[in-house]
């Protein structure tokens, strides 16, 4: 083949058989080096010449080479890997998450193999199986509803970051670990919630549940105690699950109560539950700011562009995924995992409370 670098007919050869993955042995004919000169010069090996280098990545480039990374595993006893498992990747914050998580890998030279866990233990036992199977160097898991612990022992010796776990023994942060755990500061965030809301006028406050899980718990016990500090009373509560057949059903029968009960504001679980029932109320005929303000968590992309533009607290989700390979990362190279924390939040106010009352 014209401009080939080998012996005549060996790269067409070579790229003809179908099905045929190109090996370094085929690299090395072309380029007429040893198998040996191909891996060195692929590592750009100072022991390489610079010609040789150049011939061999030409060589590699022309053929399709891409190097068998489990042989290398073998050899490295580390496959360049990080596994994520995050709750539902159709989830706004779940996204964002991932997004920061893999640009951070990437950078410090890993992919990233993912996987949904659903909030279902068994479903998370399977992923971690997975992960196991396929040796990731290290894993990450956000809204894990699994005891950390028993993942650690698991997955061991590899190390294992936890974003935002879920268990219930981690409700108002008491069971987090001292080392590889990142959270956002929820109880802060609800305190400025309340907060913003007395101040503005509201006085007789809602709490719309949502799932069973530790955010949850902590986010209403974080209401709870910032009405008791202001001298208020505490929320009326409100569930957003329950005998309803679907979803949806459930919301717009907590819309029914929600009416029926009529706080001044109602402070929902979270954004997406806080924009659905805006539009369940407004099913029953009541106008949010007009009749009762809400209030989401999390500032997911929706809530700036809501009707109304929904008031929130904002997590700093892409910064979470990147801390999270960062300690991953950092943890492979000095066998430590960093210690735990807590990043801030920050309330972002907007149309869905501006119906103040004095």
């Amino acid at each position: 083949m014209s401009g080939s670098t080998g012996p005549p007919g060996v790269y067409a050869t070579i790229r003809a058989v179908p099905n045929r993955r190109v090996t370094i042995e085929d690299v090395a004919r072309v380029a007429r080096v040893s198998p040996a000169t191909v891996s060195r010069a692929l590592k750009d090996s100072p022991l390489i010449s610079r010609d040789t280098r150049r011939r061999v990545a030409r060589a590699a480039r022309r053929l399709g080479y891409v190097p068998n990374q489990a042989a290398r595993s073998l050899v490295t006893r580390t496959t360049r890997t990080l596994g994520l498992m995050i709750p539902d990747v159709t989830d706004p914050i779940h996204g964002q998450v991932a997004t920061g998580f893999q640009q951070e890998a990437a950078a410090h030279g890993y992919t990233v193999m993912m996987a949904n866990g659903f909030a279902d233990a068994a479903a998370e036992r399977r992923g971690l199986r997975v992960f196991l199977a396929q040796r990731a160097d290290g894993v990450a898991l956000m809204g894990s509803v699994l005891r950390q612990p028993r993942v650690r022992a698991f997955l061991k010796p590899a190390p294992v970051v936890f974003i935002n776990g879920e268990h219930p023994t981690l409700a108002g942060y008491q069971g987090d670990l001292a080392a590889g755990c990142i959270r956002a500061n929820d109880v802060d965030g609800m305190k400025d919630v309340v907060r913003h809301l007395l101040e503005a006028g509201y006085r007789r406050l809602g709490y719309l549940n949502g799932p069973a899980q530790a955010s949850n718990a902590t986010r209403r016990d974080a209401v709870v105690r910032a009405l008791k500090t202001a001298g208020a009373k505490s929320p009326i509560e409100f569930a957003s699950a329950g005998p309803a057949r679907s979803p949806d059903g459930a919301i717009a029968a907590a819309a029914v109560r929600i009416a029926r009960e009529r706080p001044d504001a109602l402070i929902c679980y979270d954004d997406k539950l806080a924009l659905n029932t805006i539009d369940a109320l407004r099913a029953v005929g009541v106008r949010v700011p007009a009749d009762m303000a809400v209030v989401g968590f999390d500032d997911i992309p929706f809530a700036a562009i809501a009707n109304p533009r929904l008031t929130t607290v904002a997590q700093r989700s892409v910064e979470m995924g990147r801390a999270a390979a960062t300690m991953l990362c950092r943890s492979l190279d000095t066998g430590v995992l960093p210690p735990s924390v807590t990043l801030p939040v920050q309330l972002v106010v907007r149309e869905s409370t501006a119906g103040r009352r004095r």
